[in-house]
Parts: C-alpha cells; sequence; structure tokens
C-alpha cells in the first residue's frame, strides 16, 4: 500500500512539469530570429514585414521589384553573421506639424529656441517620424534678403512599421524665408548622422542630407507644419 501511494504521488508531481513541457514555446520576433536563419528567410520575413520600406531599401531597378534578389544575394556574401547591407540614395519624405514652439522670449537667450514636430513618412515608404531642434537666433547672421539665419542642431526618429526605428542625429541651419516678420517661414538645410535604431537598424550607422520648410502657425512663426526629405548618401544595416 505505501509503494503504491508513493507511485502516485510521484506520477501527480510529474504532471504539471509534463503538462507544462507541452505549452508551445512564444514565437520569437523577427528581428530575434535573423541571426539564426539564412539568407532567404530572413529577406522573406523583412519583405513581409514591410513590402514598400523593403523594396526602397534593397530594391536595385526603378520599381525596386528586384529587392529580394538584392537582399539575398547581399546577405549570402557575407561569410559570418551580423552582415552589412550597405544602402546608398534613398529618400524618404515627411510631412507634420510643430508640436512645440519653444518658450516666450527663447530666441533671446543662450540656449536657444528647442522645438518639436511629429508626423508621417510620405511617398514610397510609410511610417512616423519625431524630432527636436534647438536653435541658436543669438548665433544669428544675416540671410541677405533681410532677415536672419541661425545654427540648429537635434534628433530625429523614423519608425517604419515592421522592421524597426532610425535614430539619426543632425545639424544645420535655420533661415527665415525673406524679410523678418512676425509669421515667416523658416528652412531648415543640413546633414545627419545615423546613431542607431531598433530592430533591423539595431546598431544601424550612416550619413545623409537633409532639408525641410516650416511655415508658421496662427499664433507662431515657428508653429505651423512642417515638410521635406531625408536623403541617405550610405545606410549600413547589420543583419
Amino acid at each position: 500500500m505505501k509503494r503504491v501511494t508513493l507511485i502516485l504521488l510521484t506520477f501527480a508531481l510529474l504532471v504539471p512539469v509534463g503538462a507544462e513541457a507541452k505549452k508551445p514555446p512564444k514565437p520569437p520576433t523577427p528581428a530575434s530570429q535573423l541571426t539564426t536563419k539564412n539568407s532567404a528567410w530572413i529577406c522573406k520575413a523583412l519583405r513581409t514585414a514591410n513590402p514598400t520600406a523593403f523594396r526602397v531599401v534593397f530594391g536595385r531597378n526603378h520599381n525596386g521589384r528586384n529587392a529580394y534578389g538584392k537582399c539575398v544575394s547581399a546577405h549570402a556574401r557575407g561569410k559570418h553573421l551580423n552582415r552589412v547591407f550597405t544602402i546608398k540614395g534613398t529618400k524618404i519624405d515627411a510631412t507634420g506639424t510643430v508640436t512645440n514652439a519653444g518658450t516666450a522670449g527663447c530666441q533671446l537667450t543662450v540656449a536657444g529656441c528647442t522645438l518639436t514636430s511629429s508626423g508621417t513618412l510620405t511617398g514610397v515608404v510609410g511610417g512616423t517620424f519625431t524630432s527636436t531642434f534647438t536653435i541658436l537666433w543669438t548665433q544669428g547672421t544675416s540671410n541677405g534678403h533681410g532677415g536672419f539665419c541661425a545654427p540648429a542642431t537635434g534628433q530625429t526618429t523614423l519608425t517604419l512599421p515592421g522592421l524597426g526605428t532610425i535614430t539619426k542625429s543632425e545639424t544645420g541651419t535655420v533661415c527665415e524665408v525673406g524679410a523678418t516678420g512676425v509669421n515667416v517661414a523658416h528652412s531648415f538645410t543640413g546633414t545627419f548622422t545615423v546613431t542607431g535604431g531598433t530592430g533591423v537598424f539595431n546598431n544601424a550607422t550612416g550619413s545623409g542630407t537633409a532639408t525641410f520648410t516650416q511655415q508658421p502657425g496662427s499664433t507662431s512663426a515657428l508653429g505651423g507644419s512642417v515638410s521635406g526629405s531625408e536623403t541617405f548618401t550610405s545606410l549600413n544595416v547589420q543583419i
């Protein structure tokens, strides 16, 4: 009797363990699987996650239809994991609004005016962006048309659904368009450096140029809408 009881107790202890072992494991995310799969699997996963962005990033003909083949061949050429794809000449358009135009009187301070904006990525790539820029108006110079230009630095994050985010450090010049006024437009021209990201773009590097135009809002010359584009001279994606 004691032996039967002991066997039953042992079986009872084993049942939860067996039941737990039968639970299917949580499926890993595409980003976590990239280093454990072959070239074809990786490129299919990226194409499925965001077909439009995939064609833009990896395509090399006029419509990006050869993106899958280029992705596979580029990945296959590597001899080790963590291969690096170098993407050149990709242009991303953006439109959005200024969400914070800076504090009153900031243009007269050494710290300058810090502006924030957000919006959508348009054209051939879909997604969103957020940016923060500081403009040092106390270091301003003439724009040659009765207005001023000033140095500006900031950070922009691009979010491409299904692929991840790209973080860029930007530097350039903000200029009033024409003469100084209460409600005048502004332009930004500068360069950027990719400082990293998430998902597919984790540890990404690269550089490029940016141009934006800001239209004044109803209550602030630095409010309103923003539109422009970012062109990647190079974007190195490590997979």
